[in-house]
């Protein structure tokens, strides 16, 4: 017999400025309300309703889920599935699993060894031919919430930018999900010319977008190269940056490669005046010295140096720019892929209570 848990999902993060929910109820089925795995389902009251702008309350319940209190949902789930947790360890029992993000805190919490924690990073699944993971999704949305971000905020804050007025060249360093969703909303945008750098040759890669130009880029000697051929490697810097009126940063660091360099220190003059840089990456150091995280509220910040400025968007809520839409997304994959989400706890062994 499998084991069965509790399942609860709370709607808000107390988190400020996320708005953002787990579950949209009309994707709720038959077959995840009768999963092997799944005891009941709970839900936190007024449950959607900061999202959706509608309760799904009456709804849920009609499904024969549960609808309670925050308090009562932490206290009654064997697995919590909060999108930003805050302090919901605090009041589970014993030996339950909180899952979410917590990339804004300092976890595990040293005052607490009871309650374990899974990352929604650390869940991978088998999607479109290769290990995904879970929300992968997700970086899609922030790379076309990024773009669409930007340039609606500097229609209103700097018409005259040339991502605005000209919009002739976008690049987009980097091409993994993040950028895939980027260069998608570039091309609903209009933009006339877009090129794409990626570290695998142009060849080999088997998503190419139409009207999209892909070229290969390198690093090397705190300084980011186009691959023109095996003897010719020149600065991006030097050679295609300068024109471009949108860039894109959408190159994730890693373990091997901790940093890119884009934009040298002493390079930043040669950006065109007032372009956009988009960067939802925004880690210190990692393309260029202005990387900085921006707010939700005022996600673009006029960045200057030596009386040269741009534009630079840093925001790290990207996808609540459209949160319902982010939220739909986030539910899909939660939902579709429960397998995985028990299989990742069962993996881990990670003890639960009140198992049936």
């Amino acid at each position: 017999m499998n084991n069965k848990y509790s399942l609860g999902f709370i709607s808000r993060s107390n988190l400020p400025k996320e708005m953002r929910s787990p579950i949209w109820y009309q994707h709720l089925t038959s077959k995840h309300l009768n999963h092997d795995s799944v005891k009941e389902f709970i839900f936190e009251e007024n449950f959607g309703l900061h999202t959706f702008e509608k309760s799904a309350d009456d709804h849920l319940l009609k499904l024969g889920c549960k609808v309670v209190d925050r308090f009562t949902l932490l206290k009654s789930s064997d697995i919590v599935i909060s999108l930003k947790p805050t302090d919901e360890w605090q009041y589970m029992r014993p030996g339950t699993v909180l899952i979410g993000w917590f990339n804004h805190l300092q976890l595990p919490p040293k005052h607490t060894t009871n309650v374990k924690f899974l990352d929604l990073e650390d869940i991978i699944i088998w999607c479109e031919g290769r290990p995904q993971k879970l929300l992968y999704k997700n970086a899609h949305i922030s790379g076309e919430c990024g773009v669409l971000q930007t340039l609606e905020t500097l229609q209103q804050s700097d018409p005259f930018s040339p991502a605005i007025t000209e919009k002739k060249l976008a690049v987009v360093l980097g091409y993994g999900n993040l950028g895939i969703g980027a260069t998608k909303e570039l091309i609903r945008q209009g933009i006339e010319k877009i090129v794409v750098y990626t570290q695998r040759q142009p060849s080999s890669l088997i998503n190419k977008l139409e009207g999209v130009e892909y070229r290969q880029m390198e690093y090397d000697y705190n300084n980011t190269y186009e691959v023109i051929n095996e003897d010719l490697k020149l600065p991006l810097i030097d050679n295609l940056l300068p024109q471009a009126d949108i860039i894109v940063n959408a190159t994730i660091p890693s373990s091997s490669q901790p940093k890119w360099t884009f934009v040298p220190d002493d390079k930043f003059s040669q950006l065109k005046c007032n372009m956009a840089f988009i960067d939802p990456i925004h880690k210190p150091d990692h393309g260029a010295n202005f990387t900085q995280t921006t707010e939700l509220s005022q996600p673009l910040k006029l960045i200057k140096q030596s009386g040269h400025s741009i534009w630079y968007n840093g925001c790290n809520a990207m996808p609540n720019y459209r949160y319902s839409w982010a939220s739909s997304i986030i539910s899909e994959a939660l939902l579709n892929n429960l397998d995985s989400i028990f299989g990742k706890i069962s993996a881990s062994k990670l003890p639960l209570l009140n198992r049936v």
